[in-house]
Order: C-alpha cells, then sequence, then structure tokens
C-alpha cells in the first residue's frame, strides 16, 4: 500500500507532476534540466535537484541504480493521481464510433458473455492496453461467487510491448496471473463497490504479479441485469489524462446503450 501522503509546497507538487508526466511519456529516469526545458518551471537546476530529493525523501520519487534521474513510486503515482483534474478529452467522433460498434455488436450477438467479449477488445484497440470486463452481478458484493462472475481479458499482446515488462521472470508471473484470473476477478468485484471510477496503481493490488501494474475501473448500470465493470491494465505509467476519461466515458456509453436494450440472453 501507499505510505501516507506529506503536504507539498506548490512547487514541489508541480515538480512532482512534471516527473510523473515525464516518466509517462519517455520511461526513462527525469533528470532536473528535462523538468525546466519541458515545464518552464522559473528556478534553476540546482534548486529543482534539492527539491526532487526532498521529494525522493518523503517517498514521491525514488533513483534507479547509478542514474541521477528520478521516477515516481507508488506513492507519488497516487499523489498525481488524486490531485489530477480528469476533464472528459474524449473526441465526439469517438463517442460516436462507440455508439455504433455497440449497436453493431448487439445486432450481431445478444448473448451477454460475447457481448462484453466486443466490447472488451473494443477498448483494448482504443487505448492499446489490456481490456476487461466482469460480467454483471445483480447484487455487488465480496460474497459473490467469484467462480460464477464471467471476466473477459482481450489485448494481452499489448503488454509486450511495454518497457516495463521485458524481464521474463516478471512477465511469466504476470501472466499466470492473468490467465488464473481468480486475483483480477476479486479485484475488479472490490471496485464495484468502492466508486464510479477508480485508478490502482502498484502495490495496492495487494498482488506481487500487479506491482507494476495500474487499473483503470469503471462501473456500469445494465438495468435488472445488475452491476458491470470495465477496465484497462497496463503498466504504472500509462497516459491517464487521456484514458481515466476514456474508460469512464465508455462505460457511461454502455450504461445508456443498456437503458435502452434491455434484451439479451444471459
Amino acid at each position: 500500500m501507499c505510505t501516507p501522503m506529506e503536504i507539498l509546497t506548490p512547487r514541489q507538487a508541480d515538480i512532482l507532476n512534471g516527473v510523473v508526466e515525464a516518466h509517462i511519456e519517455t520511461s526513462g529516469p527525469v533528470g532536473s534540466h528535462y523538468i525546466i526545458k519541458k515545464y518552464a518551471i522559473p528556478v534553476s537546476s540546482a534548486t529543482i535537484r534539492n527539491e526532487m530529493g526532498a521529494l525522493e525523501e518523503m517517498g514521491y520519487l525514488t533513483h534507479p541504480h547509478t542514474s541521477s534521474g528520478r521516477v515516481p513510486t507508488d506513492s507519488g503515482y497516487r499523489y498525481y493521481l488524486d490531485h489530477a483534474s480528469f476533464a472528459d478529452v474524449m473526441p465526439e467522433s469517438l463517442c460516436l464510433q462507440v455508439a455504433r460498434e455497440l449497436s453493431q455488436n448487439y445486432q450481431e450477438q445478444r448473448e451477454i458473455g460475447v457481448f462484453l467479449e466486443k466490447v472488451t477488445s473494443m477498448l483494448s484497440s482504443m487505448t492499446r492496453e489490456i481490456g476487461l470486463s466482469l460480467s454483471m452481478a445483480p447484487e455487488p458484493g465480496l460474497d459473490q461467487k467469484i467462480e460464477g462472475l464471467r471476466l473477459s481479458l482481450q489485448g494481452l499482446t499489448h503488454i509486450l510491448e511495454k518497457p516495463e515488462f521485458q524481464d521474463i521472470n516478471k512477465l511469466r508471473t504476470l501472466l499466470k496471473t492473468l490467465e488464473e484470473k481468480i486475483v483480477l476477478k476479486q479485484w475488479l468485484l472490490k471496485q464495484v463497490q468502492e466508486s464510479q471510477v477508480s485508478v490502482s496503481v502498484g502495490r495496492e493490488h495487494e498482488s506481487q504479479a500487479l506491482e507494476n501494474c495500474a487499473i483503470v475501473t469503471a462501473r456500469y448500470s445494465a438495468g435488472e441485469m445488475g452491476t458491470g465493470v470495465i477496465a484497462i491494465l497496463g503498466p504504472k505509467r500509462m497516459p491517464y489524462r487521456r484514458l481515466v476519461p476514456l474508460v469512464s466515458r465508455v462505460a457511461e456509453l454502455m450504461e445508456a446503450f443498456f437503458t435502452e436494450h434491455e434484451e439479451f440472453d444471459t
């Protein structure tokens, strides 16, 4: 789990946000010169280095091996996510595309499991991350029988594109966990109860296999069929500003779709 948050000065918060977004963009350690050049923070490189050192002492940043640059810790990502404003940036054209694909999938297949598999595949293609969906549970809760819930998982090959998963042992452990599905089912079922949209990072998942991952989860109502969950799974440095609003919007579109189309085979 992430450590308790310390209060940051506005400058420290700006630097931390800059490091997180620069690491998301580059995948590498971030130095003071990059921060000054990229974000035009009006202080010297020495001041940036001192502030980055303070952020490291507080547990928000770390530096890998001999590199002088820093990367975010789980606590750094958590601070960034808790203080970020994720405006709905999904273009209207993409909303219309999603609506069309939902309608087309419904016309082709009204068996709910197959329908959700197609939606999950669409979500994976849109985000270039692993797409997930959990079948509807009429009464969401941890007392649901995990075995009876269908988990759709699409886009596994996307994980091979990420530098974080080039370590064959870590990749093998992650793929084994994804294949078994029980850990993901438990986590997604827990998210159904907590909030409409949530982002979990690293060790927050309480599973060693997922400690290098982030999961963006969105809940939707499917009327009498219950409550469903869609999600994407990828590296901790996924582009949250684009993907969090996208997953949220797809869930909203699915809820609106289920309101209008109630004739599914379960």
